[in-house]
Order: C-alpha cells, then structure tokens, then sequence
C-alpha cells in the first residue's frame, strides 16, 4: 500500500552540460501531472506523462527538469541580426496599429530569448532525451520507494485505529442492557413524582421499556460495523491501490457510528459514540493520502 506523498531526484553530470529531474507528489483524486521544464525539452512532456502514468495511479505529481549548459557552450552565444531585426519590425507594426507613444529601444529587442543563438548548440531534445528518460526512471524508483514506507506507517496508524472502534464497540454492547435499567429507572421515578402515590401499571412499565429496548438497541449497527472493519482490515493487507475502496467504507462506517449515536439516551455510550466518530473522522484523514 502506498502514500500518494513522496519525493525523488536523479542527476547526470556530462562534459556539455548538467541535468536533473526531480519528482515531488502530494494526495489527489486522481492523477494529475504539472511539469517544470525547460523550454528545449518542452515538447517530451507528452513521452514524460505516460512513463509517470506507468508507475504512478493516483496524486499530484509535480516534474521538474533543470538543464545547465557549461560555460564552454553558454559562452559562445551570440545575437542573431535577421531574428533581432524581425523583430524590430514587428514592434514598429504594433507600435503604429496601437498608436502608443514612445520610442522603440534597444532594450525592447534584446529582451527576446530567441535573440541569443549558438552556432556551436548541438544540445536537443533528441540528444538529451536518453539521458532524460533515465533519471525520470531512476528519480520515479526512489519516489515510490518514499511513497511505499510513508503508506506502511499509515498501514500501521489504521491498525491501530481500528482496534479502538473494535474495543468501541464492545464497550456500546456491554453498556446497551445497563442503559435499559438506567431508563426502567427514571421512568420509574417519574411516575412516582407526577403519579404522586398512584401505584404503577408493571405491565404497561414494562410495554414502555420494550419500546425504548427496541428503539435502542444498537445490536444490528454493531454487526456491521464490525464487517465494515474487517473489510478496511483485509483491504490494507491486500494493498494495492486501495484508496478509492477505503473511502467508501469508510462512508459507510461514517453512517453506523451516527446512527449509534442518535438511538442512546446514556450519556456514557454518547460518549463512546463520539469517540467512535473521531476514530472514523481520523481514519478519513489517512485515507485521503492513499494511492
């Protein structure tokens, strides 16, 4: 089972130049990519997606590339004459089209990054793409290597959760029968203080303590939550990309626990009914995370 937050990076240093790529992800619905690349390599973008799409099925994976040339190929960049005065031309047809005022400087044309040409390039996108799928492959292991033990440590922290809801749940079984006397109890006591020396019908007590047994009894919604817990259970020792199935046990644990909770009247199992909710609401949060 894995997280869906990880971290990896892979560099090359060659004679022409330095490359790096690094890969960070956080919890998504799906997969969703955004890339930080040079403008040289933009057009793998497409060939980078659906190795990452390979590896990876769910999160926000953010790719960034860094190319350094060396100083050796850097230095011998010069200004192009026909692209700078192409451009010349066209700010002067713009200027007049917009009537702006002002003047056309130098600064205007040197600011182009296409200005700035190397007669001795011989960097390219079909040069470099080897060296670049490499350190994607090798940056992409060590992201799921990350994102592998951050989702055993969620695997352990929903181990752990699930036992409480388990020992929840016995301790609302155990407390349903003392929550029945608790109500014979007061019931009783009311009807001595409005009856005021009218003795009590044990018949009809007894008819309104079934009716409240009834209404109470929580002995179904602890059935399935417990189902629903040995479900989460083998869904986490399978592993796997199970986010999406955890989610929706978890809706459905979500709406045991509120039921428990709207049927007592006792305020110790509200209490164990709340606690119940946090440990749901707390599994929720892990979930999200998961691939």
């Amino acid at each position: 089972m894995n997280s869906m937050t990880g971290f990896g990076r892979a560099e090359l240093h060659k004679k022409d130049y330095k490359l790096q790529v690094e890969l960070s992800s956080v919890n998504c619905r799906f997969l969703e990519c955004t890339f930080r690349m040079p403008r040289l390599l933009a057009g793998a973008e497409s060939k980078v997606k659906q190795i990452v799409e390979s590896a990876i099925s769910r999160g926000k994976v953010t790719i960034t590339v860094n190319l350094e040339e060396s100083p050796e190929v850097s230095s011998a960049a010069a200004i192009d004459p026909d692209i700078a005065e192409a451009y010349y031309r066209q700010l002067k047809r713009l200027k007049k089209r917009l009537n702006l005022p002002g003047e056309i400087e130098l600064g205007h044309v040197v600011a182009q990054p296409e200005l700035l040409v190397n007669p001795n390039r011989t960097l390219g996108q079909d040069r470099l793409w080897p060296d670049l799928e490499r350190l994607l492959r090798k940056a992409l292991t060590e992201l799921r290597k990350m994102r592998a033990v951050e989702g055993e440590n969620l695997k352990r922290d929903m181990n752990a959760r699930l036992k409480v809801i388990v020992r929840l749940v016995a301790d609302i079984e155990k407390r349903a029968p003392l929550s029945v006397a608790a109500y014979k109890g007061r019931l009783e006591k009311r009807i001595r203080e409005l009856g005021k020396g009218v003795p009590i019908d044990p018949q009809r007590l007894a008819e309104e303590v079934t009716i409240y047994a009834d209404r109470a009894d929580v002995t179904e919604e602890c059935t399935r939550m417990r189902s629903h817990v040995g479900l989460f259970s083998l869904a986490l020792k399978d592993g796997g990309d199970v986010g999406k199935r955890l989610n929706f046990i978890l809706q459905e644990m979500g709406r045991e626990s509120n039921t428990i909770g709207s049927k007592t009247i006792d305020t110790q199992t509200s209490t164990y009914a709340i606690s119940l909710k946090e440990e749901i609401e707390k599994l929720r949060e892990q979930s999200q995370n998961i691939e």
